[in-house]
């Protein structure tokens, strides 16, 4: 993929702002490209796509793995919708990344509410790493019972 002028440009202003510790900033100027990349080339554009990677790793540089897990996915969703395969590299590393951000999250509702939309990817995205379908499938249910412990009187 061609990477335009303008794109590097953008992209030096937002790594600039993450360097400087301002994630926030850097965010929101990522999603602001992405907006105006979807305006002028459409939503499933491969303008587009690089603005949300771009947003997810920002997210991630800022220690939002929440954010960070959910923008991958929708990196590997668009990706996916614009045909690309499921065996493709790029596919492929936004699931990785979106499932490793995934399973740093520590709070048990956040962990069950991105476990459908990340199995759905895992069962069309594989991956290179065995049992990675298993593994999202088995940390979800062990989530529910943090969730909802079963108290000694229900035992």
């Amino acid at each position: 993929m061609d990477l335009d002028v303008s794109y590097i440009h953008q992209l030096r202003q937002v790594v600039a702002l993450a360097d400087d510790g301002r994630f926030t900033e850097a965010i929101k100027l990522a999603v602001a490209f992405r907006s105006e990349a979807v305006r002028l080339n459409g939503t499933r554009s491969p303008q587009a796509v690089r603005w949300i990677e771009a947003e997810a790793h920002t997210a991630y540089l800022a220690g939002d793995v929440l954010r960070s897990s959910q923008v991958w996915m929708s990196a590997a969703m668009v990706r996916l919708a614009r045909g690309e395969s499921g065996y493709s590299a790029e596919v492929e590393a936004a699931v990785d990344r979106a499932h490793h951000q995934w399973q740093q999250l520590s709070d048990p509702y956040d962990i069950n509410r991105l476990a459908p939309e990340l199995v759905a990817l895992r069962i069309r995205v594989p991956g290179r790493q065995f049992g990675a379908l298993e593994a999202v499938r088995r940390r979800s249910e062990v989530s529910v019972y943090d969730t909802f412990p079963m108290s000694a009187s229900y035992a």
